[in-house]
């Protein structure tokens, strides 16, 4: 078996796509001399996903072309940095999409950034960003921007992918990592972990960490978002730092096994990051690693070791034990076996959350496949934006968070925590029983398996 296993139909179907696209196009025999020169150049360079088991010949020929062009399709028209809906340039955000629900369409969603708090709620008229500064009141203001907008904060941010080959800079690299990249699942030896890394070597680079299986789904501003994105609720963050942060986040991304399924990254670059792409693993760190935002704001990335019991292998009682102080977490409802609050006596507790109740609406776990963490306590200003699940199959993978101090941010996610589950009865840590007509499974992910 390879290192990626494709499952269901979706592979063949998004491939067939791919393939439909390419028979419409009307493509000049120069521009593909010109690609054919280009890959010979940088054969050495480039590296594929690996692994990809599709059933028909033609298909993975097909399958390892667009990869391949569409690795070199890469750009940067500005500086590489995270972007709001306006494309302006900010230092950090983060975003909660709202589930598909009642009258939700599942692309509405919850953003603060350096700037302040808004509510994107689609069809709504914009309306100014309010605040100015991390400590702005958490006020909420509507934009008209759906999620999954050619021209929002997201396809904003990730820009620098979607642009021409022959506008890609020399100084320009990227990373995008998931356990679910698009039609398949990793192996288990890699963490459960998503997100995209993208670098300019002279200047600065994003940290976008996400919860969303399948994204982004194509290197394309029309076709970045899954259609099975809408479902759940999710969680994205976003941060700039100068390049020599990328250091530590390449360590950072070894720490927690990350799966890079399609990446570019010049040999010049920092060979932490050049050994995350070559599946290099490190045992993490039992501390914070601290970055620096590229406008100064301090966070902290930190991995949870592969173990068999909570104590070492459950990323929040970790997380608890480094803040010194209980948590309030939220994670996928419907994971199997999902552990139920972790409450021992002399440890700090982790407790679950039963209701998220935010500006757009209240939803329950099952409806929720974001990962976070906030502390309860008002004197610790900790809240965690994450990428494993609470259960004991995910103890032995690897996984992270990033980590900020802010009370503005704590005080936000504290207040989404409506409801808690209370702790189980002494003697009791089993796992809560996930077989609930909410939890069927989602129809481009193994839902009752352990790759959400």
């Amino acid at each position: 078996m390879g290192r990626s296993e494709c499952i269901s139909a979706e592979p063949q179907a998004w491939v067939a796509e791919v393939q439909r696209e390419v028979n419409r196009a009307e493509v000049q025999e120069t521009v593909w001399g010109a690609l054919s020169i280009a890959l010979i150049q940088r054969e050495k360079k480039i590296k594929f996903l690996s692994g990809l088991k599709l059933k028909q010949k033609s298909q993975g020929v097909m399958w390892r072309l667009v990869l391949t062009v569409s690795l070199l399709c890469c750009s940067s028209e500005a500086r590489v940095t995270c972007k709001n809906e306006n494309n302006n340039e900010v230092d950090w955000y983060i975003l909660y999409k709202a589930p598909k629900q009642n009258t939700l369409t599942g692309l509405e969603y919850l953003y603060i950034d350096s700037a302040g708090v808004r509510k994107m709620a689609p069809l709504t008229p914009p309306a100014s960003p309010v605040g100015s500064g991390p400590s702005a009141t958490a006020s909420l203001a509507p934009t008209s921007k759906p999620i999954n907008h050619h021209e929002g904060v997201l396809a904003n941010t990730l820009r620098p992918l979607f642009t021409p080959i022959r506008r890609m800079p020399r100084d320009f690299g990227f990373i995008s990592y998931s356990d679910q990249p698009p039609g398949c699942n990793a192996e288990q030896e890699f963490g459960h972990s998503k997100g995209v890394v993208m670098v300019d070597k002279s200047n600065t680079g994003v940290w976008l960490l996400h919860s969303t299986p399948n994204f982004p789904f194509r290197r394309d501003q029309n076709h970045f978002w899954p259609k099975s994105g809408g479902k759940y609720a999710q969680t994205f963050m976003c941060v700039t730092f100068k390049y020599d942060q990328f250091r530590y986040i390449g360590t950072h991304l070894q720490y927690i096994g990350a799966f890079p399924f399609q990446y570019d990254i010049p040999e010049d670059f920092h060979q932490e990051l050049k050994d995350a792409v070559n599946w290099i693993q490190r045992p993490p760190l039992d501390n914070f690693l601290t970055l620096t935002s590229n406008g100064g704001q301090p966070f902290n990335a930190v991995a949870k070791k592969k173990a068999e019991e909570a104590i070492d292998g459950d990323l929040y009682v970790h997380i608890a034990k480094l803040v010194g102080g209980d948590l309030d977490v939220q994670t996928w409802g419907c994971q199997p076996n999902r552990d139920k609050s972790y409450c021992v006596l002399g440890e700090f507790e982790v407790i679950n959350v039963k209701t998220i109740t935010t500006a757009l609406g209240e939803w329950g776990p099952k409806k929720d496949h974001s990962k976070w963490c906030v502390a309860i306590d008002q004197n610790r200003h900790w809240t965690c934006i994450a990428d494993v699940n609470r259960a004991k199959s995910q103890y032995k993978r690897g996984g992270g968070a990033l980590c900020i101090d802010s009370d503005v941010i704590r005080g936000l996610f504290f207040k989404f925590a409506r409801e808690n589950e209370e702790c189980p009865p002494e003697n009791n840590m089993d796992f809560m029983d996930i077989m609930d007509p909410e939890c069927d499974p989602d129809p481009h992910s193994a839902a009752q398996t352990d790759s959400h």
